[in-house]
């Protein structure tokens, strides 16, 4: 009679676990090969089961973005210890990027290793998003402390270079020109700084989200065309499409929003604006344009406070986007391509609660 392998026994001994584990499972042998993956496994790395029963250990291992050092210490600790784990992010067969726990544990009665994967990616993105609401709590309390300490003494100097001009030569013109330039820039930081830290006080009422779009690409066309840029806007929502919200803190983002997409677009080009609902019948914002895009490794960074990759950029102008559209229950998603543009995509619930 042929014997059954002490791996599958192992598996058989353990199937009532196996399928009702809450994490993800593998099976793998002492050759690296993955024996068996439970369902959550197949539903975490986004593959059938059919597909990675039988291959090597080491694909799973590359999905992970860890440096190689790290991944290296994984291994030499494993044939150490008969123990491991490493926590990273990964990209999974479906190309979403999740933050995963694994631990590898090898059975001391058997050669199989025992392989969990704990998916802490909702876990990751509930602490990013309580770091940043904690970061602009903290420069809404300094900016309500100096804006207006700084606001005084700008207004004199102001004054001062306007009543100099009046009897400057040429040269002293163009000097306080110059100086009069620097004070408005200074009084934009400040409003940016105070914008930030005003509290949520929101205007609720019911507003149509396609005529507030086209009366903002109406406001940002002239801009646009002196940047020879198209503003193309795609209606594909039901007649009516209302969001409770504070219209004038929406109307702000999406100006603010393609204000920034011209910026990126110095050689002209398209900026495209979908409108439409989701399947929970949500609205959606779609704001793609053709610009220089974003680098891979900062957009994670786009929406804390003080980034920015503008030359002269605050690094404020996003995280009151991101603070105005949680305010409003909604979320916002980026991609983007160096070289080909950047997509930000506005979802807020026709139903909100203040």
């Amino acid at each position: 009679m042929k014997s059954v392998p002490v791996e599958y026994e192992y598996k058989q001994k353990f199937e009532h676990i196996f399928q009702l584990f809450s994490n993800g499972l593998l099976f793998i042998d002492e050759k690296g090969i993955i024996l068996d993956v439970n369902s959550q496994t197949e539903e975490i790395l986004q593959i059938d089961r059919d597909k990675i029963v039988g291959t090597s250990a080491v694909t799973i291992l590359e999905m992970f973005t860890a440096p190689f050092e790290s991944k290296k210490e994984f291994f030499n600790k494993l044939l150490r210890s008969g123990k491991s784990e490493l926590f990273s992010e990964m990209n999974t067969f479906m190309g979403v990027l999740k933050y995963i726990h694994i631990k590898v544990s090898k059975q001391e009665d058997t050669n199989v290793y025992l392989t969990e994967l704990h998916d802490e990616s909702e876990k990751m993105h509930m602490k990013k998003r309580l770091n940043h609401t904690e970061s602009l709590s903290t420069i809404g309390q300094l900016a309500a402390s100096i804006a207006h300490e700084i606001r005084n003494p700008m207004t004199s100097l102001k004054g001062f270079t306007q009543l100099l001009y009046q009897t400057a030569n040429e040269d002293g013109k163009r000097y306080l020109a110059v100086i009069n330039d620097e004070i408005k820039r200074m009084e934009e930081i400040l409003t940016e700084f105070l914008e930030v830290s005003k509290p949520t006080n929101n205007k609720v009422d019911y507003f149509e989200i396609k005529d507030l779009m086209l009366e903002v690409v109406n406001f940002m066309a002239p801009q646009a065309l002196m940047q020879n840029i198209e503003i193309i806007v795609s209606l594909k929502i039901d007649s009516t499409c209302k969001i409770l919200g504070d219209k004038n803190l929406v109307k702000q983002v999406f100006m603010n929003s393609i204000k920034n997409a011209i910026e990126a677009m110095p050689n002209g080009g398209k900026i495209q604006i979908t409108i439409s609902n989701t399947e929970q019948n949500d609205v959606c914002v779609e704001l793609k344009d053709q610009g220089q895009g974003i680098a891979e490794e900062q957009l994670d960074k786009i929406f804390d406070p003080f980034f920015t990759t503008k030359s002269g950029g605050t690094g404020l102008g996003l995280s009151h986007i991101y603070k105005v559209i949680e305010s409003h229950g909604g979320t916002i998603r980026v991609e983007s391509k160096v070289g080909v543009g950047t997509t930000f995509t506005f979802i807020l619930p026709q139903e909100n609660r203040f």
